[in-house]
């Protein structure tokens, strides 16, 4: 791991900024420990850093629903989806509460027990076919593979800011259309089709410039590549307008890598950020927790264009 620069704070733990557009990892830090005076100092760190990285933590399931319920109001998988979710075993297999979405290969009885399996993941943001996508998510690595499966956060505010400024005015004010056709994984979803008119499917719409409600700066908001279409536009105009934006957008210079290793807590702005995932060996175990809070419905401020720009991006990362 790269460390760019190191601040050092109260209470006796430091940051190492990651040599990238966005992430610091927290280091002499246990997450389960620490005072609210800690946490408002970590929340900052969040919303300037976009993912914070903890190695070797001791946090267990219920320690991370604690965790996660001081960022805002946990919401589960079941309820994002709004359907059961009895096929996925995992939360009984390991006796997890219900707040916990175990991403995991294992399977029992031939059937996967968690989410995501082990293939590649593409590029996303968590629920965005949610007409109020997460705010904070975080994942706690349980087991972890010794090759692969390494995630990737690429920077939203960075790539809002880097837009030519005809560009910027072009798409204030559009809107992108998100079904729920396909999972990150590419996977089609109960009922749906790839036959779909995606002008004709519900979901909700998310304007692609979309303002920070905690810091007031803007990002570029994509959701998932699949399953969008910006409306008003025709089929062919949508597709050129999203290529060129998620072309922009996931360009190695916004992202930062995440090699995983075991006891590793990541939390990310999903409001502000993309990640995906590698594929790794099937034949390897990986087992990660993660949790959830409850976000916005996103919105482009009435001034957007005059906003300043997020320092994470202009002040620590040299092309």
């Amino acid at each position: 791991m790269s460390n760019k620069s190191a601040e050092h704070l109260p209470d006796k733990f430091s940051i190492n900024l990651e040599n990238a557009a966005l992430g610091a990892t927290i280091h002499n830090l246990e997450l389960s420990l620490i005072s609210d005076h800690t946490f408002k100092e970590i929340h900052n760190l969040w919303l300037n850093h976009i993912v914070l990285i903890f190695r070797n933590q001791k946090s267990t399931a219920e320690q991370i629903v604690k965790l996660v319920k001081r960022f805002g109001k946990p919401i589960t998988s079941s309820n994002l989806h709004e359907r059961n979710l009895n096929e996925r075993t995992a939360n009984n297999l390991f006796d997890l509460p219900p707040e916990i979405t175990v991403v995991t290969n294992l399977r029992q009885n031939d059937r996967p027990v968690g989410i995501l399996g082990d293939g590649e993941v593409v590029w996303h943001s968590d629920f965005s076919f949610k007409k109020q996508p997460t705010a904070a998510r975080m994942l706690l690595a349980v087991e972890i593979p010794k090759e692969g499966g390494h995630t990737y956060f690429t920077n939203c505010y960075a790539a809002y800011d880097t837009l030519p400024s005809n560009l910027k005015q072009y798409i204030s004010g559009k809107t992108i259309k998100q079904a729920n056709i396909v999972d990150t994984a590419m996977q089609i979803r109960p009922g749906a089709s790839l036959n779909m008119d995606i002008r004709e499917i519900p979901g909700p719409s998310h304007p692609i410039i979309s303002t920070h409600p905690e810091t007031g700066y803007n990002m570029i908001f994509l959701g998932r590549r699949h399953s969008a279409y910006v409306n008003g536009l025709s089929i062919e105009e949508s597709e050129s307008l999203l290529d060129e934006l998620w072309k922009h957008t996931t360009q190695s210079e916004f992202t930062y890598k995440h090699e995983w290793q075991t006891g590793d807590i990541v939390i990310w702005d999903n409001r502000a950020s993309l990640h995906r995932r590698d594929a790794f060996n099937s034949n390897s175990r990986r087992i990660l927790y993660a949790a959830q809070v409850e976000g916005h419905a996103p919105f482009e401020s009435n001034k957007s264009l005059e906003n300043p720009s997020h320092p994470r991006h202009s002040q620590y990362f040299k092309k």
